[in-house]
């Protein structure tokens, strides 16, 4: 595989089809069975799905809430980095309601795979999956090509949503400087109160400041300002 000239290839893709054809053609290339790619945002839910998991497997999947404990995507939340499937549940005992996913997933010609996580601003992201029903064949190509494979996901990721339609704004008013200050505090568990000593100003004054951070943000609660704040990188907790 020449990665450089699958780049170019992708650099030159125009919608979002050729894309996936791409991604079929590498993923086959590359010597694995199949691909999924997952692209998630707060507040939208799941914006994309495609991929080779059979439609079975995604019902089953979504039926039984597998996602709230499936040891990949907790394991996709913790890391930047590729890994194998496997590697998710090797220290947890056999029993273990996570070690379920993966069983059944076996018998829907998941048999092995591995996870390459994306992050993305704020607390959106993706996730590129590669898998295969014949553990050899896929271990042979993980080996040879788990780099490769780690920069093409990035890549497909970017020029990917770069071809999605845009989304709404989501600017929204600037904050003061205090305003910022009293919602970090804030989301750190201080009271208005603690917030007013740390700052040098009256308790009324921080909690005008929070109302403020509120009506601008269009939130509900100075704690709903809080997450709004984090999620749109207006302040850092």
């Amino acid at each position: 595989m020449h990665l450089s000239n699958t780049l170019s290839m992708m650099d030159s893709a125009a919608t979002t089809d050729a894309m996936q054809t791409i991604a079929e053609r590498t993923v086959r290339d590359l010597g694995f069975g199949g691909y999924t790619y997952h692209l998630y945002r707060p507040g939208l839910g799941s914006l994309v799905y495609i991929g080779n998991w059979r439609p079975e497997w995604v019902e089953r999947y979504e039926e039984n809430g597998y996602a709230d404990i499936d040891p990949v995507v907790q394991r996709v939340l913790r890391t930047v980095t590729p890994f194998l499937w496997h590697d998710t549940v090797a220290q947890r005992q056999t029993n273990a309601p996570e070690r379920v996913v993966l069983n059944e997933a076996r018998d829907f010609g998941l048999k092995v795979g591995a996870e390459i996580p994306i992050h993305e601003s704020g607390y959106g992201g993706a996730t590129f999956s590669l898998f295969s029903a014949c553990e050899p064949d896929f271990m042979k190509a993980w080996a040879a090509h788990k780099h490769n494979a780690h920069i093409f996901a990035i890549y497909f990721h970017e020029k990917y949503v770069s071809l999605l339609p845009a989304a709404e704004s989501t600017e929204l008013p600037p904050l003061s400087k205090r305003e910022r200050e009293c919602l970090v505090w804030t989301s750190r568990g201080k009271t208005a109160w603690e917030v007013a000593e740390i700052l040098h100003i009256s308790e009324r004054t921080v909690k005008d400041y929070l109302d403020s951070s509120a009506r601008k943000l269009g939130s509900f609660s100075k704690h709903h300002a809080v997450v709004k704040a984090i999620l749109h990188r207006i302040i850092l907790p």
